[in-house]
């Protein structure tokens, strides 16, 4: 029998309804079991048509039967994750940390394929309460599957274009196969923090950080999505990375494989983000040097290959962690540059030295410091490049 420890039934119970209201009325009720079959919570849509002591009788016996397969594949390393069907109702079991176990009771049509995106995303946030160790918010995000006219009409919204605004949410999909520190380098750059023993992800996890840069007098606000990068979970990946304004491909330096997959995560990001997304290929664990195994060389050409940039990291030591999430910060607000306001430029321009400059010399000037742009990492450089790109434009605006 496993001793159930403390568990915030309160946050449980606030998950279960943002899981019930996304999901709508197909879901019947909610509940989190133990190995045993021990209920530890549930939330039922409609109590009063639903008697719960009856209910949980009849559940009960069911579960005894699925929690002996998944017991199976709890030792095999899987995730358990499944379905059942009987006459009335429709069942999802899926693992919630290595001790219970989510489970989601639907009326018998309820299309599973639509909900599974939301249970493993659920599934992931239940553990996390469990674990206790970080905040976990009780909000699930609506994930939407586009038809291809959606699709097209997201095209000519994007085109049509967004002021930047620092109360704007970029969503930035963090994606890889599994093992190359994901999670690590997410929870380093939001959290501070770094553990050797990470639980791996199940679906998905959404985090939000804020990117300030008091120079510019803006900033660039993050949800963050940490997917999982086991193969069990590849159906549910395109549903996750859709409309990623921004994207992490991540691998790992010892660890050949994770680089030969790199342009298949590639493949995939591309495929369902917005046009024009920001890429950016991340060897992780340099602190591992006496095992790696991918050279900076290589990682450097696949990058250049792909047409995207390259920076190593460490989430152990910390080291590029946050210059690569600044990184993405900066090519976004310099998509949208004439809208950066203020502070030091403009009044360098109206106080600075007035010069006779031709068109084509501006010219060349833009084309010049654009192209640094692509060289530039680090947080200072960028800064100089972009002022000098805003007194260029200002220039050709007759502000001088």
């Amino acid at each position: 029998m496993i001793i159930i420890s403390y568990i915030d039934k309160e946050k449980l119970g606030a998950l279960f309804k943002w899981y019930m209201q996304v999901v709508g009325d197909s879901l019947v009720s909610v509940l989190l079991v133990d190995r045993d079959g021990l209920i530890v919570n549930i939330l039922t849509r409609d109590p009063e048509k639903i008697d719960e002591k009856k209910f949980i009788g009849a559940f009960s016996s069911l579960v005894e039967l699925v929690l002996k397969k998944l017991t199976l594949d709890f030792d095999l390393g899987t995730f358990g994750a499944g379905t059942f069907d009987t006459d009335r109702y429709r069942f999802i079991f899926c693992e919630s940390g290595s001790d219970h176990v989510l489970v989601s009771i639907l009326h018998p049509r309820a299309l599973v394929d639509d909900i599974f995106p939301y249970t493993y995303l659920t599934a992931d946030k239940v553990a996390r309460i469990i674990d206790g160790e970080l905040p976990v918010s009780p909000v699930i995000p609506k994930i939407k599957r586009d038809t291809e006219l959606e699709k097209i009409k997201r095209k000519m919204d994007y085109y049509q274009g967004t002021i930047h605004s620092s109360n704007y949410v970029y969503k930035l999909s963090v994606i890889g196969d599994e093992g190359v520190g994901k999670t690590s380098m997410v929870q380093r750059f939001v959290h501070g923090i770094f553990q050797v023993d990470y639980k791996a992800t199940i679906g998905t996890f959404i985090s939000k950080k804020e990117c300030k840069f008091d120079e510019l007098n803006t900033s660039v606000r993050f949800m963050i999505w940490d997917l999982a990068g086991q193969p069990q979970f590849e159906r549910l990946w395109p549903d996750y990375i859709t409309d990623s304004r921004a994207g992490i491909i991540v691998f790992d330096i010892t660890n050949r494989e994770s680089f030969n997959q790199v342009k298949k995560w590639y493949e995939i990001i591309t495929e369902v983000a917005l046009p024009d997304i920001i890429l950016i290929l991340v060897g992780n664990k340099v602190d591992l040097k006496n095992t790696r195994v991918i050279s900076i060389e290589e990682g450097t050409q696949l990058a250049k290959d792909l047409g995207i940039f390259y920076l190593e990291t460490s989430a152990k030591t910390n080291e590029n962690v946050e210059d690569v999430f600044e990184w993405i910060a900066l090519q976004i607000i310099n998509k949208k540059i004439d809208d950066v306001k203020d502070s030091l430029l403009n009044k360098q321009i109206e106080e600075g030295l007035k010069y006779i400059i031709s068109s084509p010399q501006l010219n060349i000037l833009s084309k010049y410091f654009s192209k640094q742009l692509d060289y530039c990492i680090g947080r200072s450089d960028t800064k100089d490049i972009i002022k000098y790109l805003d007194i260029l434009k200002a220039i050709e605006k007759n502000k001088l």
